[in-house]
């Protein structure tokens, strides 16, 4: 009986397709086509009329094949079917992807350990809001429904990011997408110290921002941040340049008629000023860090005196505009710069150990014992890649002091990467080797994997992404306390800091770099980062290798265009929601953007239903 009614309701819609291409074409069709065809239309009428299901198949597979035979497809049909069928398909998928839901690839290792390169995740777009497709804009947007903590995904549009343009399905113009994780919302002043963040909102009440200090946070990427030319190079120097941190000018440095350097720090928009460089968003409280061997502190800080050490841990940290001084950059532009203060700490057996125990560096291959970065072109570097001896050819990375190796090719199956899948290491690996040269190297070069960021001299513009703070007035490496406040390195380290000290002077000042603790909310208020309105600031889990709010500054509201829902692929530990705030499917955008699909889906199934059962007369 079920299987009688399917054969019927198939072939009734064989006959009607069947009449609609004859109604098309039946101007074009001499009489006896006509006939033909209008025979092989009543004949499967009247088979279906009886509800003989055997013989209405049988007709209708004749009637399929008579309208191949006497009314075939021009190119012209075929072509305006192919792009109605296309047009129709990319309707469909642009309002999907932008105001329902979106499949999304992460294509780099800037939110790691919570999401990594090739990971699958499934973005909601209607969590905030109901977008307007392929434009900058809402139709509907709840900024109430934006949580801190969440992981956000917004596009580039109006931003200061290079590279940002893209196309959808290979005709739309649009903007790349980027995955990062929102820390502070419109009026938010927030502020940085210990690897954490603290903060007030706009009404001056003091922010619970547990759930992110969960991860590290650093608040610059570089201590010039981005350097913006004021002038046109005369003989080769640009005289005036001005410094932008989270995209802001903060500071400027110019030189005067005498050649004198000078510099002063920009007004922020409704804050006080802040006093020095480095009081910026708790700067003070971190530093740049690389590892020496002994042959390296001798040639790049000669006078320095301390104990006999297996590697040095150098902290560069207080940048100011004092005492700057002239250098060329990267750019090869010769400008003013800001000075900073070094520290030297001997590392010791123990020191080393922890660091080798929470080395994390970024995804990176091996051939021939030449590493190079996942996604840069090893031809491109070849003068410049690092090599790590006795490390077999293969795809590594290292995370917490954990080596993994991945097992496949890069190969698609069913649409899924199988680079997505790692495994870890034997304890005997080279990778997890604990002696000071590969942990040299791996602190060094683990991030970057380029020869020019090992240490060579004092003021090297190459500086590899790896910082040092103090919490609890433990001294942080890698996220962990790699120097304790009993142990007695550190009690010699600020007997050296307090001496350097007292001899300085105001045209030659030193800063030392020490626990102070963590901020007031006086000092909050007076030298955080506040958050422009309608405006988000958003920060990649692995600050290291994370171009964000730092760099390209904050996020338009109108940017914002939904949240990841969860990680489907590679299947494991990590499967499911990412670790973010939980949030509620009870909205007035889900409730309506799911309504409208249930609707049209309703709709749709009615019209066609109906279409179905109307009388089958021609």
């Amino acid at each position: 009986m079920i299987a009688s009614f399917f054969s019927l309701r198939n072939s009734k819609r064989t006959l009607r397709h069947a009449h609609k291409l004859y109604t098309r074409k039946s101007k074009t069709l001499d009489q006896q086509t006509k006939e033909s065809v209008q025979a092989y239309l009543v004949a499967l009428r009247a088979a279906i009329l009886d509800k003989d299901s055997e013989k209405a198949k049988k007709m209708a597979l004749e009637l399929e094949k008579a309208s191949l035979r006497l009314m075939p497809k021009t190119s012209f049909d075929k072509i305006r079917d192919f792009l109605g069928g296309i047009v129709f398909a990319l309707l469909v998928a642009v309002l999907i992807r932008t105001m329902w839901f979106e499949l999304y690839t992460i294509p780099s290792g800037s939110m790691r350990p919570t999401l990594k390169e090739e990971d699958y995740l499934v973005v909601s777009k209607t969590d905030y809001g109901i977008n307007v497709p392929l434009q900058e804009s809402h139709f509907y947007f709840d900024p109430s429904l934006v949580k801190r903590g969440s992981i956000v995904v917004f596009n580039g549009a109006n931003m200061d990011i290079e590279d940002s343009d893209t196309t959808y399905f290979y005709l739309f113009p649009g903007k790349k997408q980027f995955v990062k994780r929102l820390i502070g919302k419109p009026g938010d002043t927030l502020y940085f110290y210990g690897g954490q963040i603290y903060g007030i909102d706009a009404e001056g009440n003091e922010l619970n921002l547990s759930d992110i200090n969960q991860l590290e946070h650093i608040p610059f990427i570089r201590f010039d941040g981005k350097v913006e030319s004021l002038s046109t190079p005369r003989n080769g120097v640009f005289s005036s340049v001005v410094f932008h941190q989270m995209n802001i000018p903060v500071a400027e440095l110019a030189l005067d008629p005498i050649g004198s350097i000078r510099g002063h720090m920009i007004a922020q928009n409704g804050k006080q000023t802040p006093t020095h460089y480095s009081d910026l968003w708790g700067m003070k409280h971190f530093a740049m860090s690389r590892l020496l061997t002994k042959e390296q502190l001798q040639k790049i800080h000669p006078n320095v005196d301390v104990e006999e050490g297996l590697l040095y841990l150098e902290l560069t940290h207080h940048p100011t505009l004092v005492k700057a001084q002239m250098v060329r950059d990267e750019y090869n532009r010769l400008r003013p710069e800001l000075a900073t203060s070094t520290s030297i700490i001997p590392l010791q057996e123990r020191h080393l150990n922890a660091i080798s125990k929470h080395m994390t560096t970024c995804r990176f291959s091996v051939k021939d014992e030449v590493a190079y970065r996942i996604g840069w072109n090893p031809k491109q570097y070849a003068n410049y890649l690092p090599k790590l001896p006795g490390v077999p050819n293969g795809t590594y990375e290292i995370q917490d002091g954990k080596a993994y190796k991945l097992p496949f090719p890069q190969i698609p199956i069913l649409g899924i990467f199988t680079n997505g899948y790692t495994k870890q290491l034997p304890a005997d690996h080279p990778l997890h080797s604990q002696d000071p040269q590969t942990v040299h190297k791996l602190y060094n070069l683990g991030i970057e994997l380029l020869k020019q960021y090992e240490p060579s001299s004092k003021g090297q513009r190459a500086a590899p992404s790896r910082y040092a703070y103090f919490k609890n007035q433990d001294l942080y490496l890698l996220g962990t306390p790699v120097i304790t406040k009993d142990d007695p390195t550190l009690f010699k380290y600020y007997l050296r800091e307090n001496q350097k000290q007292a001899i300085s002077t105001s045209f030659n000042p030193y800063f030392p770099f020490a626990d102070t603790g963590a901020p007031s909310l006086e000092e909050i208020r007076k030298n955080g980062v506040r958050v422009p309105e309608k405006m988000y600031l958003a920060l990649g889990d692995n600050h290291a290798m994370s171009a964000d709010s730092r760099q390209f500054g904050f996020v338009p509201e109108d940017n914002l265009k939904g949240s990841v829902s969860f990680l489907f692929s590679p299947p494991g530990e990590r499967w499911g929601r990412a670790p973010q705030p939980e949030i509620s499917y009870l909205t007035f955008p889900n409730i309506t953007v799911w309504t409208a699909f249930i609707l049209t889906s309703v709709c749709a199934s009615f019209y066609y239903r109906r279409k179905l059962k109307k009388p089958l007369e021609f």
